[in-house]
């Protein structure tokens, strides 16, 4: 019964987190599109104001994301909807504590105040985790918890903040090198590509491409801008699964490495499509290098993830377990290592 209660107890705490950053979303005008609640296997899922709710069976984490990010004072905004989650455990917590206090309660309670003890050991951790900046990952993906979010925020200027939402980083040689203003800080441009973002999560590809590439062919755009744009338009292939994108997605990835064949994630990105067309020798041949240790993660696991599919086509048969293994160790792209298994029927 005790376990029970502490399971049910860590999933509506979540939740009500998770509800935090969905009311205040809402609230200021923004809007949440997508709410996970919980890890593993997935239990159920709905629709509700225009927004999918899901539910998975381990209640070990959550995300909510949210589109219309209006570029205006976007830092203040998105500093009040990454607290509104911790906030909520706060209220939880101070709900406890009060139910504790409580004479009539806790003598009515009495064999459970062990356990009302451990949600209040459990909201303050919650709290403390939240809000102590730090990365994690969740979904196969690296994310910021509201707490480093909140510190990018008052810490960084404003092109370096829209720089690591969009990821852009990744598209220069110096990574380190946060004070560039991409697109210009345009701030039409930036939105857009918030909504292709966003259009992309709902797997409305062909709107996606259609507000990309009516951005990437402006002379304007300097290599590095064109290069971001490019590359999430091949991800429609590697990432989304979308095959049918492919001979597009190779004149995107060629066009990418001409303009920049130096840059580490647009070789990663030319040699999944290679393999993908089945050139597997070319492709295996220009990904190795990103399977290295100081490569991004992100790049280390597609890499393995495509070089496993080439050399199983290739007739390496002995050499695929040990790429999916490697893959699989970094964590980092567990639906792309899942469809390859498929692809190749070879599982680990």
């Amino acid at each position: 019964m005790e376990v029970l209660l502490i399971y049910v107890w860590a999933y509506f705490s979540i939740f009500c987190h998770e509800m935090g950053h969905f009311m205040v979303a809402k609230m200021i005008g923004f809007n949440p599109y997508s709410v996970k609640i919980g890890t593993g296997k997935r239990m159920f899922k709905f629709k509700l104001f225009n927004c999918i709710f899901e539910f998975n069976i381990l209640p070990n984490g959550g995300i909510t994301y949210m589109s219309n990010l209006s570029l205006h004072n976007i830092k203040p905004k998105l500093i009040f909807v990454y607290l509104a989650g911790p906030m909520i455990n706060c209220l939880l917590f101070g709900l406890i504590i009060n139910i504790y206090n409580q004479r009539v309660l806790h003598y009515k309670f009495t064999n459970y105040l062990n356990i009302i003890i451990f949600f209040a050991a459990f909201e303050s951790l919650l709290i403390i985790g939240n809000l102590c900046p730090s990365q994690l990952t969740l979904y196969g993906q690296k994310h910021s918890n509201d707490g480093q979010q909140v510190l990018d925020a008052l810490t960084k200027t404003q092109a370096q903040f829209i720089q690591e939402k969009l990821g852009l980083a990744r598209y220069t040689i110096n990574k380190n090198d946060s004070s560039i203003e991409f697109f210009n800080n345009n701030l039409k441009i930036l939105q857009i590509l918030y909504e292709a973002q966003v259009e992309f999560k709902k797997r409305n590809f062909d709107r996606a491409i259609e507000l990309l590439e009516a951005i990437v062919i402006n002379d304007y755009l300097i290599v590095r801008d064109k290069l971001y744009i490019l590359d999430i338009l091949v991800s429609i292939v590697i990432e989304h699964e979308q095959i049918q994108y492919l001979q597009k997605a190779d004149a995107w990835s060629a066009q990418a490495l001409a303009l920049a064949g130096d840059i580490k994630t647009i070789q990663g990105t030319r040699g999944a499509i290679l393999i993908e067309l089945g050139r597997y020798s070319e492709g295996k041949e220009m990904l190795l290098p990103l399977t290295e240790s100081g490569n991004d993660l992100i790049d280390i696991a597609y890499s393995c993830c495509y070089i496993a599919k080439a050399d199983y086509f290739l007739g390496n048969e002995n050499q695929v377990k040990d790429w999916l293994k490697k893959a699989k160790q970094v964590g980092v792209a567990p639906r792309t290592l899942l469809r390859i298994q498929k692809e190749i029927n070879y599982f680990i």
